[in-house]
């Protein structure tokens, strides 16, 4: 953290099941690793954290959902605290804009992708 104490340590899996794989990167920000999740396997959608203070912001996470081959991609990690206030509308539309769509679920909503 930018006081030097400990901030975690940041590590994202893929979930692979028979209704199809996902990835969740994890509380990180955009790495270079995330264009090969998108070579090696097959994904449906990805989770990235939007918040943008300690994590990637909406650009990076379309980067990350480029990167990582797919073209829906849940937005986390967001609106809990004031640094971490997303514009949901300008999220939605640079999401929209690179040709993305984004889910935005309210804080304890369930979603079904």
């Amino acid at each position: 953290m930018p006081d030097g104490s400990y901030g975690g340590n940041p590590c994202g899996f893929i979930v692979e099941s028979s209704d199809g794989n996902f990835y969740y990167s994890g509380d990180t920000a955009l790495t270079l690793d995330m264009k090969l999740v998108g070579e090696g396997i097959q994904l449906r959608f990805a989770v990235f954290p939007i918040g943008d203070f300690f994590t990637m912001g909406i650009e990076d996470a379309v980067r990350a959902a480029e990167f990582a081959g797919v073209k829906k991609f849940v937005g986390v990690h967001y609106d809990t605290f004031p640094p971490i206030k997303l514009d949901h509308a300008a999220a939605m539309k640079t999401a929209e804009a690179a040709g993305l769509r984004l889910l935005l679920p309210k804080i304890g909503e369930t979603i079904d992708i």
